[in-house]
């Protein structure tokens, strides 16, 4: 039993006493605080977590619901408590974390564990002599160590966690990407961006935008690529935008509120 005991909390040492969602962090705001960041709602309850399915779908459903990723842990190791997440999480101030884990492999090995190993040893007798006999006891006490070595297996995981925190409604509600291959192929251009994903309840939602529609024209300007977009929006802020897109083939056109900043 005391074997088993010495195994189990040098297990626990072999684990590590920090927290790896902590330890393995990546942050994605660039360093700022977002609890002066006006883009954020910072919330005091407890941070949510989910169980991960699919990575990609998770992050469009997610961005979808108005979320915002601001950062993400990945390692490798034995079983980690899915509490250690939600502190993480509070620690960066996500209301939401959603955690992969999948398992990569066995390892095993034998650890040595060191006793000491003390033996004494009893002696009696008698003692004759021209004055007559005597008896005596005695003991001899020798210290030394003994070794031995207990099997052990560990399984370990590939973990993933991504931080997310609700983010004020958008000016305009849309995900942009640059277009693929394929994509520049079929159109016949190399200009373009693709509406990646639309935020529910927002201008973009509200005026039947949807993911897979490609933009080629604002106010009539050329759209390039997703950052030029991007870049190029901000002039507009305040108005109604007149998006031209190509949505399976067909030329369609959408006017769509930019709200200001703030």
């Amino acid at each position: 039993m005391n074997k088993i005991m010495l195994l189990s909390a040098l297990l626990l040492v072999m684990s590590g006493c920090s927290n790896p969602y902590t330890q393995f962090y990546t942050d994605y705001t660039e360093g700022i605080n977002v609890l002066n960041d006006p883009r954020f709602i910072v919330g005091t309850s407890e941070p949510k977590l989910f169980n991960g399915s699919t990575i990609e779908q998770d992050r469009q459903r997610m961005l979808e619901n108005g979320y915002m990723m601001i950062g993400a842990s990945s390692f490798n190791g034995a079983g980690v408590r899915q509490r250690a997440a939600i502190e993480q999480a509070k620690k960066v101030y996500a209301d939401t974390v959603i955690v992969y884990c999948q398992y990569r492999n066995t390892r095993s090995g034998s650890m040595p564990l060191t006793f000491p190993d003390t033996q004494t040893t009893y002696h009696s007798g008698s003692i004759y002599g021209s004055g007559g006999s005597a008896s005596y006891f005695g003991s001899s006490t020798t210290y030394g160590t003994k070794t031995t070595y207990i099997p052990y297996s560990v399984d370990r995981y590939d973990y993933l966690a991504t931080f997310w925190l609700k983010a004020k409604p958008p000016r305009l509600g849309i995900h942009f990407r640059d277009l693929t291959p394929e994509e520049r192929k079929s159109m016949g251009t190399n200009k373009g961006t693709c509406i990646a994903v639309v935020v529910k309840n927002s201008h973009a939602f509200e005026a039947d935008l949807m993911p897979g529609d490609i933009v080629q024209k604002f106010n009539d300007v050329e759209v390039i690529d997703a950052y030029h977009l991007h870049s190029t929006l901000d002039r507009f802020e305040g108005r109604t935008i007149r998006l031209e897109i190509s949505r399976q083939g067909k030329k369609i056109v959408k006017e769509v509120t930019f709200s200001e900043s703030g």
